[in-house]
Order: C-alpha cells, then sequence, then structure tokens
C-alpha cells in the first residue's frame, strides 16, 4: 500500500475536493484511490488550485513586502471526479462518496486489476503521473459497437491506428480490417520515428493485402457497375435518371455504360433515348454527363472489380489497406463509398440468407480516415457510413471514424461510438463537442488540450465506464517487443555452397556449349 497523499476535504455529488500534501505531484487526468472504510473510490483529477490561509489584503500586503505577518498555511486542494467503488472484490459505478478526513492514494499496480482494464486488443498503458502501469485494451466485443479516434495533426493519430489494426492482424481469422489510407502513411509508417509501416508487420504478406491507385490496384470495371451503385457513386443523382439507368441496364446488360455513351456521343440524347423509347431530354442528359465524368483510370470498360477481391480476403480474415493518396477527392470518395458498401452488404446479406456461414466470418473493423468528410451532419445525404454506424452492429462490421474535426460529425452518428481514443486536441470547438457529447469527460476541457503526444484518453463502453488516461503503445517498440513468425520454412543454405554449385551448373553449361560447336 502506497502511502497517502493527502485527505479529503469536501464532497458533493459524484465530486471530491482534498487538500494534498506539500511536495506531492499529481498530473490531470491522473487516477487517485480515495479509501473510506470498507470501500474504496477511485477518481480522476479534473482541477486544482493552490492559496493560503491569509486574507486577500494581507496577501498584498505581504507581497509588497511592508508588514509581517505571522503564522499562516499555504496549501493546495485538488478536485476530482468519481467514477468507480470497490467493496471487497466487487466494483462498480459509486453508490454514494468519500467522508471528510479520508485518506488519498495515487493509484499503483495494486489497484491495475481493480480497475479492469486489460482487452483483448491492447492499445496502450495507463498513466499515472510519470508512471506507467498496467496494460490497457479493447474487448473484441468493442468493434461492432463502432468507435472513433480524434486529435489534432500531430497528436498521435497514425501512430494509434497502426497499433490497433496490428492487433486485428495477430488476432486474424478472428477479426479483420478495411482501411481506408488518404495520405498514404499507413503502408511505410510515414511520419513516424523510427519509420516502420504495416508493411514490417511480420504477418504482413500472410494476412494483409495492399491495393493503390499508384499500382493500378483501384479498378472498377464498368461491366460491374450496376444501376443501383450509382446511389453511392452520385449521392445526388435523381429518382428520374435511375429510372432511366435501371432501364438502360435492363436493355443493354453490363455493357450498358459503354453502349449509351457510344449513343450520346454520335446523336445526342435522341440516341440514347432510342435505345429505350424515352424522349425526356434534361434527364438522359444530366444521367449522360455524371457518367461521362467517370474517371477511365479508375473505371476501366472491364469485368474486373477490385472490391470482389477485397470482400475473398476480409471474408478469410485477411486485413486490406486501401491507399487512395494521390487521386482526386470525388475518386476517393467513389472509392471508399462503392467498396465500404460492398462489403458491409456482403456482410448482411450472408447475416439473412446464410447466418450459419455470417457466424464464421471474421469481426470486421473498418478504419475510416477524414471521417468528417462522409458524416458531415450538413451533407444532404447520408453516406453509406453513417448507416454501418447505425445499424450494422448486429452483423458485427464496426466503423473507426478518424478525424481532427470531431465536432462535424453528425451527432447521431457520434453517439453510436462507444469507444472513443482521444487526443490532445486545440479548437475549443472540437473539445466542447467531445466533452459535451462524450460520458465521463464533463470536466475535462483543460486536460484534452494538455495532452502530450502519444497520450490519449479512452472511453470504451460497456467495459470501461470512464476515461482512462493511456500512453499509446509506440508501433516501433510494438515491432521490436513482438516474437517473430516461423513459416515452417527450410533453412537456407550458406551463399558459399549457392555459389558453388551456381559455379557447377556454369561450367557444365560452358561445356555443353563446346560440345555443341
Amino acid at each position: 500500500m502506497s502511502e497517502p497523499i493527502g485527505f479529503v476535504c469536501g464532497t458533493k455529488g459524484d465530486k471530491v475536493s482534498f487538500f494534498l500534501d506539500h511536495g506531492i505531484n499529481l498530473s490531470f487526468g491522473q487516477i487517485v484511490r480515495i479509501n473510506s472504510g470498507e470501500r474504496s473510490f477511485y477518481a480522476r483529477v479534473v482541477n486544482a488550485q493552490s492559496n493560503s490561509t491569509l486574507r486577500t489584503i494581507e496577501q498584498l500586503r505581504e507581497a509588497e513586502g511592508k508588514e509581517a505577518f505571522g503564522p499562516y498555511s499555504s496549501f493546495r486542494s485538488v478536485g476530482a471526479v468519481l467514477f468507480l467503488e470497490k467493496r471487497g472484490e466487487k466494483t462498480r459505478s459509486p453508490t454514494f462518496n468519500p467522508d471528510y478526513r479520508d485518506k488519498v492514494y495515487t493509484t499503483g499496480k495494486e489497484d491495475s486489476s481493480a480497475l479492469r482494464l486489460t482487452g483483448d486488443l491492447e492499445i496502450g498503458r495507463l498513466r499515472s503521473g510519470e508512471q506507467l502501469l498496467g496494460s490497457v485494451g479493447i474487448s473484441f466485443e468493442a468493434i461492432p459497437l463502432m468507435m472513433g479516434m480524434f486529435g489534432m495533426t500531430g497528436s498521435g493519430k497514425t501512430n494509434t491506428e497502426l497499433i490497433l489494426n496490428a492487433r486485428i492482424i495477430d488476432y486474424s481469422p478472428k477479426t479483420a480490417g478495411l482501411i481506408f489510407d488518404f495520405a498514404g502513411q499507413l503502408l511505410t509508417g510515414k511520419g513516424i520515428e523510427p519509420q516502420r509501416g504495416l508493411r514490417d508487420h511480420p504477418l504482413f504478406h500472410a494476412k494483409v493485402r495492399y491495393y493503390s491507385a499508384r499500382e493500378g490496384k483501384l479498378c472498377i470495371g464498368l461491366h460491374t457497375l450496376h444501376p443501383g451503385r450509382l446511389w453511392t457513386i452520385f449521392p445526388k443523382i435523381g429518382k428520374p435518371q435511375i429510372r432511366v439507368a435501371r432501364r438502360l441496364y435492363e436493355n443493354l446488360g453490363s455493357s450498358w455504360i459503354e453502349e449509351s455513351l457510344e449513343a450520346y456521343r454520335a446523336e445526342g440524347y435522341v440516341g440514347v433515348g432510342n435505345l429505350i423509347n424515352y424522349k425526356a431530354k434534361n434527364v438522359i442528359e444530366a444521367l449522360m454527363s455524371k457518367l461521362s465524368d467517370l474517371s477511365p483510370r479508375l473505371f476501366p470498360p472491364s469485368n474486373y472489380n477490385f472490391i470482389d477481391d477485397v470482400i475473398q480476403n476480409v471474408s478469410k480474415g485477411v486485413t486490406c489497406l486501401i491507399d487512395i493518396s494521390g487521386i482526386s477527392s470525388e475518386e476517393q470518395h467513389n472509392v471508399t463509398c462503392l467498396t465500404a458498401s460492398n462489403v458491409a452488404y456482403h456482410y448482411k446479406r450472408m447475416w439473412e440468407d446464410k447466418f450459419e456461414e455470417w457466424k464464421k466470418l471474421p469481426t470486421l473493423l473498418i478504419t475510416l480516415e477524414e471521417a468528417h468528410e462522409f458524416l458531415d451532419k450538413d451533407l444532404p445525404k447520408k453516406t453509406i457510413f453513417s448507416d454501418i454506424a447505425l445499424t450494422y452492429r448486429k452483423y458485427r462490421v464496426g466503423l473507426n471514424a478518424v478525424t481532427p474535426r470531431p465536432s462535424r460529425i453528425n451527432p447521431n452518428v457520434f453517439a453510436e461510438l462507444w469507444t472513443k481514443v482521444i487526443m490532445k486536441t486545440q479548437l475549443r470547438r472540437d473539445r466542447t463537442y467531445l466533452t459535451d457529447n462524450t460520458p465521463y469527460l464533463e470536466y475535462s476541457d483543460t486536460e484534452i488540450k494538455m495532452l502530450d503526444v502519444g497520450e490519449a484518453l479512452l472511453i470504451s463502453e460497456p467495459k470501461i465506464r470512464f476515461a482512462v488516461p493511456i500512453k499509446v503503445i509506440h508501433y516501433p517498440k510494438y515491432l521490436e517487443e513482438r516474437e517473430k513468425v516461423d513459416y515452417g520454412l527450410p533453412p537456407s543454405k550458406p551463399l558459399s555452397e549457392m555459389d558453388q554449385r551456381l559455379k557447377r551448373l556454369h561450367q557444365v553449361g560452358e561445356n555443353l556449349t563446346r560440345k555443341a560447336t
């Protein structure tokens, strides 16, 4: 048992004030334990102030050095918020509060088990002042309950994404990830020192598939585009245009886009109208204008669709990393929404039609960077990601919304993110949105502003029902500590032995050549 650091001087509801002993240092967000009879309470530090027993006028006189006053005391009082009560081996939300003069202690290793922070997907260690205590992780059950990662640029979001998805890969085929990388950082770990990315994971070649526009792997063949997918590509498309597209598809089959564009280029809207006996000029021209804008790089005239490959891999527990850096924002939107909708619909169809097969699918986590662009409360039409956040948890499909601007996320969606990893956030609007809309963060505005790089607050309901101060594991350190994978390959022969064999083969070849001549 550690030495006490102070005693309770006042309580009100879930708030506790205590006097801090001289020479003791605490930090915002630090967890303290208060022993009160047969119970122990745990609380988070959210405020602090220092003062003295002198009246204000006496303090001013002393500051000026005009008079001497005798004996007085300076003191520091600390404000904390209760979040847990422990009685014996049972823990629960507080049923009461501590009493005046109850002793206050810093938490140590002996408290880690009581806090029950260990999860399947370890992402960090509990911070207690300058100390790092037990492991902190997220459970498998939290994945389909949705999550979010929030923090300003440079706060450590990329490292946190790498750690979480590395754990997802470790537990394959029980879990799988679908990752949309907007900046092209996650493969190589650009911005991480020393630079390490998912390609350095020991299971990368067996449990990860990488798709990039630079390598021509992001192809969605026009022959695979059914009219129903136009809603995803063109959110503002009208119903009359969809009806025209369906009639073209019924008449022309899988090549409906190519043939209708060919007719449009040759005869204008009349040529397209003749294909389906339809004469509405405005509707046809609006549809043809949209189809003409499809990038030939992403939408070539073929039957190949990389999304089919993604679905097959995800279903086998293989994490798919989709690098969409280097293409336009419109193309990024198309690739992201089309891929996510097809994968999510696959899980939904399996649940509806092949339930026993669905149970064998891995639990899926979709990591969406720049999430505010797809979940903005001011968007005229909801995207597939809103649907996933609101309705797909029963299919074991989870969303990880990663963004520096949480205040732009639709409140209805934000409320469904049961796990939140909150890093340093400077904009007051974003901090206010986080504290106003996240349980257990009512008094944490100052703490969020003061977080250092790699530090975060973690909430993961229903397992972790308070804001846990953590230090996120540094991804390169995780790679160093992780055991290497034995693929069962035979040992390589020494280079000297291989060189001798090559020389002998070369000599045999020369002899055969001489005999032939």
